[in-house]
């Protein structure tokens, strides 16, 4: 046979084959990791690789902290998210998946501490699991920590609907409420003004965020965080001040007026 008469059809096979490698949809990009500090990385089937800013997140991302570690995360429908220190994070699903099939807002928090703030998807397109349970979003912003026997949220605006494991739920809708849910129960804390001496510390250290958010990007803060914790400090500021002012006020009244015969000694 001759060379050419051979030739032609693996050429015309090669090209076939080029054309299909590259006609396979690109990796649609879930996220993109706007602010990052050190010791976060993001895992996947076959590697890891650190985490800087500007980088894409997919689904079946690993996103993990160390002990100084956080992640600030954008989505395209405009969700932010936050991964805080010592922090495991799965995104299991994306609202428009690479088939350009309709998917959920799905992730799963492992272990850690967290803030939340939806986008502009429906909101019964949003699914939070954690090893205790799932949190059902409805169209807010909150901070929570989860780990395998408890998960706690901290709500600022909207509502969060708590499911334990055995489907035992508690709604959310109040700022600075606090809810719980473990394999037993799901609970309403109350409101953080509730809590004094060491519970109150207790909670500024699962909820750091609230307490400061100097760490975070603007885009990232919310403003209804600053009511949770110092609220009552500043409550107290006033109320120093009250007793300050009218304490001088009495002291005014205390003093004798002085006549012309002794206003050398005034």
């Amino acid at each position: 046979m001759h060379p050419l008469i051979w030739r032609a059809p693996l050429a015309c096979a090669l090209a076939a084959l080029g054309s299909i490698a590259f006609s396979f949809p690109t990796l649609a990009a879930s996220g993109k990791a706007l602010g990052v500090d050190p010791a976060a990385a993001v895992e996947t089937k076959t590697d890891s690789k650190t985490l800087t800013v500007g980088a894409e997140i997919f689904i079946g991302d690993r996103v993990v902290t160390g002990a100084k570690g956080q992640v600030q995360i954008k989505f395209s429908d405009q969700t932010e998210l936050v991964v805080g220190p010592n922090s495991a994070l799965l995104i299991e699903d994306y609202l428009l998946r690479n088939d350009e099939s309709a998917g959920k807002f799905a992730i799963n928090a492992l272990s850690g501490t967290f803030r939340f703030t939806t986008g502009r998807a429906p909101k019964d397109r949003y699914i939070i699991e954690t090893p205790t349970g799932t949190i059902g979003v409805r169209g807010t912003s909150f901070d929570f920590n989860s780990s395998t026997q408890e998960t706690k949220v901290l709500l600022y605006h909207g509502q969060v609907v708590l499911c334990n494991l055995s489907n035992t739920c508690v709604t959310l809708d109040d700022t600075c409420e606090l809810g719980a849910y473990d394999l037993g129960k799901s609970e309403i804390l109350g409101h953080t003004d509730d809590f004094k001496g060491a519970d109150r510390d207790d909670l500024k250290a699962n909820f750091k965020y609230a307490q400061s958010q100097a760490p975070l990007l603007g885009a990232f803060r919310v403003e209804e965080a600053k009511e949770c914790f110092q609220k009552g400090f500043v409550a107290n500021a006033q109320s120093e001040s009250l007793v300050k002012d009218e304490g001088d006020e009495q002291e005014e009244q205390d003093e004798e007026p002085c006549d012309d015969c002794c206003n050398d000694n005034c």
